[in-house]
């Protein structure tokens, strides 16, 4: 049987194994040093101009290597969205892991995102122009909802065993609900507007939490 060449998990990022399954491959780190061009070249130069031409010149290639491991661009755009999403997760569930039992964890949660905004302004870029793309393409939504379900089930956890919040199921689904679209509301204002900050952002979603559940 032939020997498939392995990186050690201990020497990789936590979002790269999440990406690939856990094991990272020879041709998984070229598809990774692709996706990581196609995000610069999405937050740089947008999603017109993101070509195989433009991906392959960032990282001093040909066309057809780009196109030997994506077959066309929704792959790509989807892939840099996994990527993304497993970057901001680690973050998140590293920044709760901080916090004590109770309150802090959904301060942290809250926290999170825009921590993860500050070290990666390009993958807050592409992320928001993935909110578009969903109205596009069928791919692209239902990710969306996965990710979506995903912050509900994190949120509804900490409300539950974090809070230990004395509320009906139907109250604390509708409480995370409402939690996630303020964090996304929020930080979309706070990027494509100058109404308020990030920071600012982060201090007016804590102030209305504690209003909204004590």
């Amino acid at each position: 049987m032939e020997k498939i060449d392995t990186v050690s998990p201990a020497d990789i990022d936590p979002r790269i194994l999440e990406l690939f399954e856990f094991k990272l491959k020879k041709g998984d780190q070229k598809r990774l040093e692709i996706i990581q061009a196609a995000i610069e070249c999405l937050a740089t130069i947008g999603f017109e101009m993101t070509t195989y031409e433009a991906i392959a010149q960032l990282i001093g290639t040909r066309r057809a290597h780009v196109n030997y491991y994506f077959k066309d661009k929704t792959e790509i755009i989807l892939s840099c969205i996994h990527y993304i999403v497993a970057n901001y997760q680690q973050t998140s569930i590293a920044h709760i892991e901080k916090a004590k039992p109770g309150r802090q964890m959904l301060d942290h949660y809250i926290e999170a995102p825009f921590i993860w905004a500050k070290k990666n302004p390009d993958e807050l870029a592409v992320m928001l122009l993935f909110y578009y793309l969903c109205n596009i393409r069928a791919e692209y939504k239902e990710l969306h909802d996965q990710v979506r379900a995903g912050g509900v089930a994190r949120i509804t956890y900490i409300l539950k065993h974090g809070l230990e919040l004395d509320e009906s199921d139907e109250t604390i689904d509708l409480y995370a609900r409402n939690i996630l679209s303020l964090i996304s509301g929020a930080m979309m204002d706070a990027a494509t507007t100058n109404l308020r900050t990030m920071k600012q952002a982060e201090k007016d979603i804590k102030e209305f939490v504690s209003k909204l559940i004590g």
